[in-house]
């Protein structure tokens, strides 16, 4: 079953999409609606996707709260010399 959809897009992204259509022998709806079903139906995570050192790197400071850079400063100045 199809249901209409209004979209609003930029008149050169909508030029440039046109086009890319025509190349491919594709209407401009097909084309949005094999975007939106890739995008919906993608079993890959993004983990999965990132290289395989940024994948061990990732998630190592989630428990490190972040402080503020000048909380951080006065903090070392205060430990160095008091």
């Amino acid at each position: 079953m199809s249901e209409k959809l209004t979209l609003t897009l930029n008149n050169h992204i909508i030029n440039k999409a046109k086009k890319y259509a025509k190349q491919r022998h594709v209407s401009l709806s097909k084309l949005v609606e094999f975007y939106f079903s890739s995008l919906t139906s993608s079993k890959q995570t993004i983990q999965d996707s990132l290289p395989p050192i940024t994948n061990e790197l990732s998630g190592l400071l989630e428990d490190i709260a972040i402080l503020n850079d000048k909380d951080s400063i006065a903090d070392a100045l205060i430990e160095k010399y008091l």
